[in-house]
């Protein structure tokens, strides 16, 4: 997505010829374009504490953490139980 607003803001400062009054299409472009590369850099850095953490995990000998990104709701070994309900006996009138 950072790649998508870096191409977008780049349209805007480059590509756009047009000069609507009150607004410079060209800081909006450079404005996008800064916030996309900080977002890739923060997603970059995210994925290498996430890999340094798992592969840490691994070196010590514990089992590695789960990612966030699963859908993983419930811990893979617990037992997993149907909940009970109460339902009325079909069989007597009401």
């Amino acid at each position: 997505m950072s790649l998508v607003f870096f191409a977008v803001g780049a349209i805007f400062t480059f590509a756009i010829r047009a000069e609507p009054s009150g607004i410079s299409l060209v800081a909006v472009g450079v404005i996008i374009m800064l916030v996309s590369v900080a977002g890739f850099a923060a997603s970059f850095y995210r994925d290498l504490w996430r890999r340094r953490i798992f592969e840490e995990s691994i070196e010590q000998g514990a089992t590695p953490p789960l990612s966030l990104d699963d859908d993983i709701v419930v811990e893979p070994t617990a037992p997993i139980v149907a909940p009970v309900h109460d339902y009325p006996n079909l069989t007597e009138p009401l």
